[in-house]
């Protein structure tokens, strides 16, 4: 993962809303979540395509929430565990410890909802796989979230001896969301090796008993999220230019430099569109975009 500094933002509004079963109020509930994204290169500063899906089960649940306590692992943005919070949880976010400007930007999404930290919920830099006086602090735990932690092949096995390790002789439940970015990864033979055993939520059965519609939120953040922003670009850059170099990483649809009107020159930044969520994905896990001469900032580009 990579560390990151702010270029620009812009604002990512979630709505959830539901009828609410008692007393017969059929004004329904409704709960709002602002997240503060900033266009850098770093992973954790906008809002990946599983966290909707994974806020709005617990959305769903959210009767169940209540006083729970929750533990949001590689937590970016945090907006499972900013839901789960502003629903009664005792939230514990946690990303790597060894990204302040994560860990501060997170504070910020927590303070954008109302969400005091310390008092509200608790932030907390974590390195998976090294059970440190940090990871001891976390037990007891009732809920355990991530969503697209399982990204990188390399730390799969970090992440769930972290959770085998907070699981271990408890009654609770690691709740995970994930895209499917290549059909080698699996995770099957870690969750044996660690003792644990797990199971996939059907989407269609979640659709029918909550009245949600996974499959739709599934294509639509995937749909986003083949969509990319392009920061830090050289002048001297073009289209075609910007197309070969991202082609690399899957078929780019459509690639486009944004230029100056009355100069004629580049204004420094661009858009890429792939053919498919999975070539974006592969563009944005590479951590370093170099073209001309300078690093690139690439980030998913939210509708």
């Amino acid at each position: 993962m990579s560390d990151g500094r702010s270029v620009s933002g812009q604002l990512k509004k979630f709505v959830f809303r539901g009828k609410s079963s008692s007393n017969g109020d059929t004004r329904g509930e409704y709960l709002e979540i602002v997240i503060p994204e900033l266009l850098t290169a770093g992973y954790s500063f906008y809002t990946w395509p599983s966290a909707p899906l994974l806020a709005w089960y617990l959305w769903t649940q959210r009767r169940h929430l209540r006083g729970l306590r929750v533990l949001e692992l590689g937590c970016g943005t945090g907006l499972p565990g900013i839901l789960a919070a502003k629903c009664g949880a005792r939230v514990t976010l946690t990303d790597s410890v060894a990204l302040p400007r994560s860990l501060r930007h997170l504070s910020a999404c927590c303070e954008a909802n109302g969400l005091v930290v310390n008092r509200d919920v608790k932030i907390l830099g974590l390195a998976w796989g090294l059970f440190l006086s940090e990871v001891h602090t976390l037990r007891p735990v009732d809920l355990i979230l991530a969503s697209d932690c399982f990204y990188e092949p390399s730390q799969f096995e970090e992440v769930l001896s972290t959770v085998a390790y907070l699981l271990d002789g408890t009654d609770a439940r690691f709740l995970c969301s994930y895209q499917e970015r290549s059909a080698d990864w699996s995770i099957e033979a870690l969750l044996k090796k660690w003792g644990l055993k797990g199971a996939l939520l059907d989407l269609d059965s979640l659709s029918e008993s909550s009245g949600v519609d996974y499959r739709a939120l599934v294509m639509a953040s995937t749909a986003r999220a083949a969509r990319l922003y392009v920061g830090n670009l050289s002048w001297t850059v073009g289209h075609r230019q910007l197309k070969e170099y991202f082609s690399q990483f899957g078929p780019v649809q459509n690639a486009r430099v944004v230029f100056d009107r009355s100069t004629g020159l580049s204004k420094g930044y661009g858009f890429i569109e792939f053919a498919n969520s999975s070539a974006a994905a592969d563009a944005t896990n590479k951590q370093v975009h170099t073209l001309e001469g300078l690093n690139l900032v690439v980030q998913v580009q939210n509708s």
